[in-house]
This record gives structure tokens, sequence and C-alpha cells, in this order.
């Protein structure tokens, strides 16, 4: 099908970036009037990719990725989301079973609920318009999280060697994770919110916590030769944290 002036889409484009893949939340516009590509940041929550008429969508697509770094760094210098609605505006993403699954919000006259598909990578949740947005959107992650992160946990218990004898998915207000004596898990639900890579991190950290109860230079082996980039994740966990994630659906 042929595009028109006013055919504009929605979509999420996975990049690379230096530290790492992100998807980028990005609106493709094609428009008589432009005469070459261009990137622009109509509204905070998304990057603006405007293209000749006539250019291939697959030519703007290479045209993001080249940019990533940028855009990237234009996004997450934007004002920090003041809740958890407005942070999935700008991230429509959602962490789970390994990988990133975009996230689609609906607004319909029935009974709050939401659906995962992971084969094509996608979370469909449904809002009742006439109720508060916001604790039905807690209420709805912390659903997704209660079945979804013990299910990654007993995915990469046999990477570790042990066995977690409980998880528990928590409102923790200043850590990601915790494990006990009796080598139970303790997870923030807010983990379906970082990246794959970082939420396997915190797993794997807790998990190496049930065969070295403690923070020595064996456990910190242990953990490095689980998550080779432990450190980096580290870090990034860290900012994340102090930054805004850990205070989003209080």
């Amino acid at each position: 099908m042929k595009s028109t002036e006013g055919d504009n889409t929605h979509t999420l484009v996975s990049v690379r970036t230096t530290d790492g893949s992100r998807l980028i939340p990005c609106l493709i516009e094609r428009s008589v009037r432009v005469r070459r590509m261009c990137l622009q940041f109509d509204c905070p929550a998304y990057v603006t990719l405007k293209l000749p008429l006539r250019s291939p969508e697959k030519c703007g697509l290479l045209f993001v990725q080249e940019h990533a770094d940028w855009i990237c760094s234009v996004l997450d210098s934007q004002p920090v989301a003041r809740n958890l609605k407005q942070y999935l505006a700008k991230h429509p993403r959602l962490s789970v079973s390994g990988y990133w699954h975009r996230l689609q919000l609906q607004f319909a006259p029935l009974p709050s609920a939401w659906e995962v598909d992971d084969d094509r990578r996608s979370i469909r949740i449904v809002l009742d318009p006439e109720s508060d947005p916001e604790s039905q959107l807690i209420l709805r992650l912390r659903e997704i999280a209660r079945i979804y992160l013990p299910n990654r946990v007993r995915f990469l218990e046999p990477r570790v060697g042990v066995k977690a004898h409980g998880i528990t998915i928590r409102n923790q207000k200043s850590r990601w994770g915790s494990c006990s004596e009796t080598s139970g898990l303790s997870l923030n639900w807010r983990l379906i919110l970082v990246a794959p890579r970082l939420q396997d991190h915190v797993i794997l950290h807790e998990l190496a916590h049930i065969r070295h109860f403690d923070h020595s230079s064996d456990f910190h082996a242990f953990l490095m030769a689980l998550d080779p980039h432990a450190k980096a994740h580290a870090k990034r966990l860290h900012r994340a944290g102090s930054n805004f994630i850990l205070s989003l659906g209080r």
C-alpha cells in the first residue's frame, strides 16, 4: 500500500547503543514537504522520524539506528515521569520472559484485564475509563510480575545450580531484591520495568546468595562467572533506581 500524507505510524524501533539494546518510541511521519530524512522531538515521549513521501521505511529505520545514541541521550534528558502512567507513555514496554515486550494500553468499559503474548512479544492491558488509570496500572503490573518474575527465577536456577525455597514479589521501597538465610527470594515488582539483562542480573545476584550468603570475594567471583557484566549492570540499576523507577507506583 502506498503511503500518503498523514499516514503516520507509532512504533518501537529496536536499536543497538553503546549501553546495549534499546527500544526507541518513534513516530514515523511522511510528507510531500519533506525533502530529506530528519529527526525531531515534538514530544518528550518519543522521537519523530520525518520521511519524504516515497522514501522506504527501512531506510528511515537505518537512519534512526545511525543516530541511536544521540536519540537516547535526548529522550533520557527529558523531565522525569511523575507517575507510572507517564513513565509507560514514554517507555511503552515491559520486561518478561527474558525479552522486552511492547505494551499496548486500551480503555474499554470492561473489567480491567491484561494479556501477554510471548510469541509476538507484546502485552495488552485494558483499563476501565471510569476508574483511576494509575491505580489500575499498578495493580495490573504487580499481577504480571507475580507470575513472570518467579517464572524467570525458575528458568535461571539451573544456570546457578541452586533452587530458591519460595519466591515472593513485593513492593520494596529501596531495593530490587533480597535473599533470606532459608534461600527464599524476594523481588521488587518494578523489575518488569527494567531491561531484561538488568532483571536477570538481579535474579542471578540473589540466587548466587544461596551459594554464598555474603558479599565476599567468593560471592563476587561466582556472580561474575554467571554474569560477566555484573559491575556494569549494577551501576545501571543504581542509576535507574535512584533516578525514578523505584519511586513509581507508590
